[in-house]
């Protein structure tokens, strides 16, 4: 649930953008330049003139309420009262009710400010800045594209937004897309695929004849037509499409068994037991075999995805988490 409402922010935050440049559908990817890795310590002030012994310590500031903290860092109510009438907004424009499905919202926006501070504390041990020049250029960019003076600012009081709040907005978007970029760089561009068929039955004594007529003989394709369950694939001979990479099939048994085979192989009856205990049985047949082809875009966009989610609940895993209100 944590990782659905990031993304969900964050593809909110993008489409606001969108409105402010006049239809453009998200922010220009942060450029090399925006990302720094730091390279001196910097250098200590020394103040010439000793403290006086009888000098009087300044009176305590009172500590600013806090919604949480993450591993020691704090993540301020206002910050998060602030990002809750954001959504309670964006909601009401889309004639929804907070909450009406029954999501505890105030929870989803308190864990994606969460986690928005374990990317900021992941991208300080990775050494990667987004730096306010580039920043502020980019704000800069936005503000140039709404066209006539004035409608930037209109935009960002009608979506709760000074100037500044923005400004950091925008500046936690670049500094996720650079750690998504960091965390992301060795997913390849080729890997190893494969093209199968499949049926499905749900009856043990029907796969196990259908496996013993295609072993004499029978054609796969027609008994996937006249009997698999899927009418999608059966309506191809239960060809499940073109080359497919491993984790990319809603079905991990047959996957599995795709890979395991050799080209032309049929696999034996494989049983897959639902959560609701009715059991489901496959024939799977291998019939081409790529060890390095190249990955399509959305293949490649599912294994980034992956490669970040499985990276970001590790961080949430290792994290020490304190929520200090109640949802």
């Amino acid at each position: 649930m944590k990782r659905i409402y990031t993304i969900v922010a964050s593809l909110l935050l993008i489409g606001l953008l969108g409105v402010a440049c006049n239809g453009q559908e998200k922010p220009a990817t942060v450029s090399e330049a925006a990302v720094t890795l730091p390279t001196t310590a910097p250098t200590a002030v020394i103040n010439p003139t000793p403290p006086t012994p009888t000098a009087i310590p300044p009176t305590p500031t009172p500590t600013e309420p806090m919604a949480a903290l993450v591993n020691d860092r704090p993540v301020f109510l206002a910050r998060y009262q602030q990002e809750l009438a954001r959504y309670e907004q964006a909601q009401a424009e889309m004639a929804s009710t907070p909450g009406a499905d029954g999501t505890d919202y105030r929870a989803l926006v308190l864990d994606t400010l969460i986690e928005k501070e374990l990317i900021a504390q992941a991208a300080a041990q990775r050494g990667i800045i987004v730096t306010d020049e580039a920043v502020t250029a980019k704000l800069a960019e936005l503000e140039n594209s709404t066209g006539e003076s004035g409608n930037f600012d209109a935009w960002l009081s009608a979506n709760l937004y000074t100037r500044e709040q923005f400004k950091e907005a925008l500046a936690e978007e670049m500094l996720t897309e650079a750690v998504v970029a960091d965390v992301t760089a060795s997913v390849p561009t080729t890997a190893e695929q494969v093209k199968a068929r499949y049926l499905q039955v749900n009856d043990l004594a029907l796969a196990e004849s259908l496996l013993q007529q295609i072993l004499s003989g029978a054609d796969f394709g027609t008994l996937a037509n006249q009997y698999s369950l899927d009418r999608i694939t059966a309506e191809n001979g239960g060809d499940l499409g073109d080359y497919f990479p491993r984790g990319s099939l809603l079905i991990p048994i047959v996957e599995e068994a795709a890979f395991a085979l050799q080209i032309g192989e049929v696999s034996q009856v494989i049983t897959d037991t639902g959560a609701d205990g009715v059991p489901t049985y496959y024939l799977v047949q291998t019939l081409e075999r790529d060890g390095e082809r190249p990955l399509t875009a959305n293949m490649r966009y599912t294994m980034l995805q992956q490669a970040f989610e499985m990276w970001l609940n590790d961080l949430w895993q290792s994290a020490n988490i304190t929520r200090l209100i109640e949802s």
